[in-house]
Parts: structure tokens; sequence; C-alpha cells
């Protein structure tokens, strides 16, 4: 298994939104990569903090990525070698496992990925995207993550982006003497807006919330608290707002520079942005009473909430590595099974004394040492 990662890591905000996919985009991409790869096993994971592409394959398949990455994001192949971490084999599979467990997040021990990591699987397995290993290493990873954090206190006072904006409601509030705010929620039936909504009611803001929901959208919770929008009416509200919040997955701004400008009142206004690629114009910033606020403006405050949480990351870390060891065993094993069902037939007459007295001049002494221990437990067991 190979894997091509853009994360915050690696890249700023600006260029990770070069890399993030659309749906369409995404199946561009994997047809483009069936041309060179036949019955490509892939998996493209794409969070507003990362792009990582896994592809089980026994070849070389970086170039082929990087030549793919270039076409979509107009980078050269240099440029994306700069931004892009490469791994492969027992690495790779590493890296799933961390970022599955939220131990290589922006805001470690986050939830949201491990439901990211889930549905980007289910989606690729549902589209028969997937092959053994790619099975094997994802669905370990999310039954390890799934044990992190119910035997460690890793996610018990991590922070979320919805907990993080809720923050920065409260302390907008405070600051402009606000008793009563009106917030807009676009992106309100998605699982991050949903949960900020979730949030601001639990808060108690005393707060008027207000979601879009485009024609064809999915259902928004919460109808009886929450008056529900017009997404295309959204600029005709925008004049009334305190706060608006913006988390989908649209291709295309969904609060651009001209349209705010012309609805606003004079009063100040938060604009949160938690999408990738991005949802709110940057050039909102430069308007007169107008603050907006981005996933990477969150870094420092994660940063501090990290540190505090040291121990609960190494016991996590403990329990990845359990694990690790477990998978890296079934993997190795698979791959080596037609070969040792061809040694078996080949030894079936030999006694275990001359299958060792055979090792012992293949393996160097430690391996054979080894080979010798792991014999003689499993014989104390079975005694």
């Amino acid at each position: 298994m190979k894997c091509v990662s853009i994360s915050f890591k690696t890249a700023p905000e600006k260029i990770r939104n070069k890399f993030a996919f659309t749906d369409s985009e995404r199946e561009n991409f994997l047809s483009q990569l069936s041309e060179f790869i036949t019955d490509a096993k892939c998996i493209i994971l794409a969070t507003c903090n990362r792009t990582e592409i896994y592809v089980e394959s026994k070849g070389s398949v970086f170039s082929i990525l990087e030549d793919l990455l270039a076409k979509k994001t107009n980078l050269s192949v240099s440029e994306i070698r700069k931004y892009a971490r490469y791994y492969e084999e027992q690495s790779a599979i590493e890296h799933i496992f961390k970022v599955t467990c939220g131990l290589d997040s922006m805001i470690v021990g986050e939830n949201e990925i491990l439901s990211q990591v889930k549905q980007t699987y289910l989606d690729s397995l549902r589209e028969k995207r997937t092959g053994y290993e790619l099975n094997t290493t994802f669905l370990s990873a999310l039954s390890c993550a799934k044990k992190i954090k119910t035997q460690t206190a890793i996610s018990k006072s991590a922070l979320s982006f919805a907990t993080l904006a809720c923050n920065e409601i409260r302390h907008f509030m405070q600051k402009n003497n606000i008793l009563s705010p009106k917030i807009m929620i676009i992106g309100g039936s998605g699982k991050i807006g949903s949960t900020i909504i979730r949030n601001i009611l639990n808060k108690d803001f005393n707060a008027k919330i207000y979601a879009t929901k485009r024609v064809h959208g999915n259902s928004i919770d919460f109808t009886d608290k929450v008056e529900v929008l017009d997404y295309t009416r959204r600029f005709e509200y925008l004049k009334n707002m305190d706060i608006v919040v913006s988390a989908t997955k649209s291709p295309h701004y969904t609060i651009n520079y001209e349209d705010t400008i012309s609805n606003l009142s004079s009063k100040k206004v938060l604009f949160i942005d938690l999408a990738l690629p991005y949802d709110i114009d940057r050039e909102i910033s430069k308007i007169e009473n107008c603050e907006l606020i981005t996933i990477d403006y969150f870094k420092e405050v994660v940063r501090s909430n990290n540190l505090k949480r040291e121990k609960a990351v190494e016991d996590a870390h403990d329990i990845l590595n359990q694990e690790l060891q477990k998978i890296y065993k079934n993997i190795i094993y698979h791959n080596a099974l037609a070969k040792i069902q061809i040694q078996n037939e080949k030894y079936k007459d030999f006694s275990l004394e001359k299958f060792l007295y055979h090792l012992k001049d293949k393996l160097d002494a430690n391996s054979f040492a080894n080979v010798i221990d792991a014999i003689e437990q499993e014989g104390s067991c079975i005694v």
C-alpha cells in the first residue's frame, strides 16, 4: 500500500485548497488512475485539513499520482513534492492508523476524523475500490481508534472545530455586548454544521439560529429551534446577522465579496469559515466591521491544548503500536500464504528437528533464536 498526503503539517490553507476534491473531481481522478493501473484499488480521503490518496499496488505509483495531482491542481510536480509526504508498506499503514485515531490531527484526539475515515472507507467499499490490504488496514484502523477512545482520555478533553467556533462566537458576543445574537449556519445539515448548532443550543447563547438549506439538500435537525432558510436567499438575510458560520463541501464560495458588501448593515459581523475549499471569500476580511476567522486561525489554540494532553496521547500510542504489530503480521502472513502452501508440500516429510536444522543455516543468530523462543513458548502453552 502506498500513500501520498498533503495536510496542514505540510501545506498552508491556500495550497491545501487546491488539493480538495469535489465528487466529480474524485470520480475523474479515479478514472484517470485506472488508465495507468488496471482495476486500481484506491481510497481518497479528503477533509478540511488533509487530502490523502491510498493505493493498493505492488508496483510504483508515486510518479503516476504526482502527474495526476499536477494536472488537477495546475502545480508542477516539483511543487507537489514540496508539499506532499510519501508513505509505503508499513509506514502507510501506520499513517492511516494515526490519522484515524486522531493522533495526526491539528486537534489531537478530535472526534470528526473517525467518522470521516469511516464514511470514506464505506463509500470506497461500496464502489468496489478496495482490495484485501486496504480493507484490512482501514477496518483495523477504525477498530483501533474506537479502542483508544474508550480506553484513554484522549477524546475527553479534545477540542473540536465546532467547540472552537462556539468559543469564538461567545468571545465576539462579549466583546461587542451582543446579548441575543442572530447566527446563520450555512451547511447546517452537514456534520460540522449540525454539531455547531447543537453546541450553540447547549451553551444557551440566547441566539436566534438560522440554517440554510438547498432545494435538494438533507433535512436539518432541531427544526423546532432553528429557522430554515432557502440557501439562494442567504444574502437577503445577511444584513440582520451578527454571526455567519459556513461549513459546506461546496466547490464555490457560499459567501462572496460583492454580494456581501452590498447586503451588509453598519453593525459588526463575525464570519467563521470551517470549509476547504474555502466557503468565504477572503476579501471579506477587508470590509469595515467584518471579522473573518478560518481553520488556520485556531492553530495556536490547538497547539496549547495538545500540550496539556500528552499523557493521554502517550497511552494512545501504546495501544496503537500494539494494534499495528497485529496488522503487520496479518498482512505479512496473507502475502506469504501462497508461498507457505508451496513450502508445506516441499517439507511435508520433515520433522520439526530437521526443519530447524535447515533454518539454522539460513538465518542469522538473532532470527534463529527468535524462532526457537517462539516454538518453546508455544510448546509451554500447549502443555
